[in-house]
C-alpha cells in the first residue's frame, strides 16, 4: 500500500455533530439543513459520523449547559476513557455555548482528552490569532445571549407582578400548563398539610421527615424527605396563594428582600396568612436556638472510615462538648430508620479491642493494594485502551468498505495494518503482565500484622494528634462497619504493597 493511502487511513478520525435550534426567534438554519451541512463536512474532511453520534437539542436555551440533555450525552461520551470521538462539529460555535466561561471549561476539558470543536460556518485560522478570534465570537456570542436574557427576564417580571406562577408547582399541587393556574393535587395534596401540623404541634423537622418517610411518602422528585424539604414548605408562601419571583441567586443564594417579588396568586391556597406568620415566628425561634448551640466542629481520627450497618452512610462526628461521638448521617436527615450513635470513647475502645484481637487470632483478612506495579499496570491500561480503539478503527474501516468509500484492495491493506498493530500492543501487555512478581502470602501476612501493631501503637499514644491517627488509621483501615444493635464492628483492612 501506498504511503500516501496508508497516512490517508491513519488520519482518519470519528466524529460526532451537536445541533441545537433555540428557544428564541433569532434566524436560524433548520436542523435537518444543519445536519446536512454538517454530514457533508464530515465527509469532505475524512471523518466518520456514526448514527450514534449524531446529537440534537430542540427548544433548549444554550445559556445553561447542564440544562441541555443531548450536549450533556456527548461530553459524557467524549471525555469516557475509550475515546470514541475525535472532533465534535457545529453549524456556529453560539451552537456549543454562548456563555463563554462555560464554553471555556468545555473545550479546556475536551482539549484535555484531545477532542477538539470545529464550526464549520465560522473557520478559524492556526495559532494565537485563530484563539483571539475564536474568543471574539464567544463574547458576541454571550452579548447577544445576555440581551436576550434580559428581555425573557423582564417579561417573567411583569408575569410574575400579575400573580401568575412560572415554575412547577410545589408538592401538593399540579401545574396544568397552557397558561392555566396550578391546582391541587389530590393523591399529594395531604403531604404539605401534614408538615404543617406537625410543625406547629410541636414536631421538629426531623421528625416529620421521618414520619413522611415511613408513611412511603416522596418529594416532588420522587426523593426521600429531609430536613430541608421540610423547611422549604412552611417557608413558601405559595401554600397561602402568593407568588414569590426572584427570590433566590444561581438557585441557592436569597437575594436582597427588596428584589423579591410577591403578588397575590390565581390559585386556591392551604392555609392562610395568619397560620403562615404563626409558623415564620416559630421558625425564627427555632433558628435562634440551633444558632446559640455549642456544636463541636473538631475532627477525630475516624472520621470517614465508620459505615452504618443499616443505611450505608458514614457516621458522621460532633455533638456537645460533654457528648460527643459518631451518628449516621442519613439517620440525621431523617433517611436512616436506625440510630448509631455512639460515644467517642466507647467506639475507640471497640476499634482498639477489634485491632488487638486481630493480631491474636489466626488468619487476617485484607485486600491487597499494589503500588510498586502501579507503573505497569498503567501502562497495560493505556495498552488496553489503544485496543479498544483498534476494534473501533476495524469496525470503521468494514464500514467504510461496505458504504463504497474504499476498495477491497484498500480494505484488505487497512485490515492488515491494524492487525500489526494488535498483534504488537498484545505482546506488549504480554510482556508486561509477566514482569510483574506477587509477594508470597507468609510475607504480605507479616507486613499486614506489623501494620496493625504499628496502628495500634500509635492510636493508644496520647501524646500523637488526630491527624498522625488519622493518617496512620486511613493506610492500614478501608472502612469498619459499626452494628449499633449488636455493639460489633465489621474492620475492612487493606494492604498497599
Amino acid at each position: 500500500m501506498e504511503n500516501k493511502e496508508l497516512s490517508r487511513i491513519l488520519e482518519r478520525k470519528t466524529g460526532a455533530i451537536y445541533i441545537r435550534v433555540s428557544t428564541d426567534k433569532q434566524e436560524e438554519l433548520s436542523p435537518d439543513a444543519q445536519k446536512r451541512l454538517l454530514l457533508e463536512y464530515a465527509k469532505d474532511h475524512n471523518i466518520d459520523v456514526p448514527a450514534e453520534f449524531i446529537f440534537q437539542d430542540n427548544g433548549i436555551s444554550g445559556r445553561k449547559a447542564k440544562k441541555r440533555p443531548a450536549f450533556q450525552q456527548m461530553i459524557a461520551l467524549a471525555k469516557s476513557k475509550e475515546h470514541p470521538i475525535d472532533t465534535i462539529i457545529v453549524w456556529k460555535f453560539s451552537r456549543f455555548a454562548r456563555n463563554q466561561e462555560e464554553s471555556i471549561v468545555y473545550k479546556s476539558l475536551l482539549k484535555k482528552n484531545d477532542v477538539e470543536v470545529v464550526s464549520i460556518s465560522e473557520p478559524l485560522v492556526d495559532g494565537p490569532f485563530g484563539s483571539l478570534i475564536e474568543r471574539i465570537i464567544e463574547w458576541m456570542d454571550e452579548y447577544y445571549s445576555i440581551r436576550l436574557s434580559g428581555e425573557v427576564m423582564r417579561g417573567m417580571t411583569e408575569n410574575a407582578m400579575r400573580g401568575n406562577y412560572q415554575s412547577d408547582a410545589p408538592i401538593g399541587y399540579l401545574s396544568p400548563g397552557n397558561g392555566q393556574p396550578p391546582v391541587k393535587d389530590p393523591n399529594t395534596v395531604q403531604i404539605p398539610l401534614m408538615i404543617k401540623d406537625m410543625f406547629l404541634s410541636g414536631s421538629t423537622f426531623f421528625q416529620i421527615a421521618r414520619k413522611l418517610n415511613d408513611l412511603g411518602y416522596q418529594t416532588k422528585r420522587g426523593n426521600m424527605w429531609d430536613t430541608r424539604g421540610v423547611r422549604y414548605v412552611l417557608e413558601n408562601p405559595f401554600y397561602i396563594g402568593k407568588s414569590r419571583w426572584n427570590y433566590t441567586e444561581r438557585g441557592r443564594r436569597l437575594k436582597p428582600a427588596d428584589e423579591v417579588i410577591y403578588a397575590d396568586g390565581n390559585w386556591e391556597a392551604l392555609w392562610d396568612e395568619d397560620t403562615y406568620n404563626q409558623i415564620q415566628q416559630r421558625l425564627s425561634t427555632n433558628l435562634r436556638k440551633i444558632r446559640s448551640r455549642d456544636v463541636s466542629s473538631a475532627k477525630h481520627w475516624l472520621s470517614g472510615i465508620l459505615i452504618c450497618s443499616s443505611c450505608g452512610g458514614t457516621l458522621a462526628y460532633g455533638g456537645a462538648h460533654d457528648h460527643r461521638g459518631f451518628q449516621c448521617w442519613k439517620y440525621s436527615k431523617g433517611q436512616c430508620n436506625e440510630s448509631h450513635f455512639i460515644s467517642t470513647a466507647p467506639i475507640e475502645n471497640l476499634v482498639i479491642d477489634y485491632l488487638e484481637h486481630l493480631l491474636d487470632s489466626g488468619d487476617i483478612a485484607y485486600s491487597v493494594i499494589s503500588s510498586s506495579a502501579a507503573d505497569s499496570s498503567s501502562r497495560i491500561a493505556e495498552l488496553e485502551r489503544q485496543l479498544q480503539k483498534l476494534s473501533a478503527k476495524e469496525k470503521r474501516i468494514k464500514a467504510a468498505y461496505l458504504n463504497g468509500i474504499d476498495t477491497l484492495e484498500e480494505y484488505k491493506a487497512n485490515k492488515n495494518a491494524l492487525s500489526e498493530e494488535r498483534e504488537l500492543i498484545e505482546k506488549s501487555i504480554s510482556e508486561l503482565s509477566g514482569a510483574l512478581d506477587p509477594q508470597s502470602k507468609d510475607t504480605l501476612d507479616k507486613k499486614m500484622r506489623q501494620n496493625i501493631a504499628d496502628l495500634l501503637s500509635v492510636i493508644k499514644d496520647e501524646s500523637a494528634d488526630y491527624v498522625t491517627k488519622g493518617n496512620m488509621m486511613r493506610n492500614v483501615v478501608d472502612h469498619i462497619v459499626f452494628d449499633r444493635k449488636n455493639t460489633s464492628l465489621d474492620v475492612f483492612l487493606k494492604l498497599v504493597i
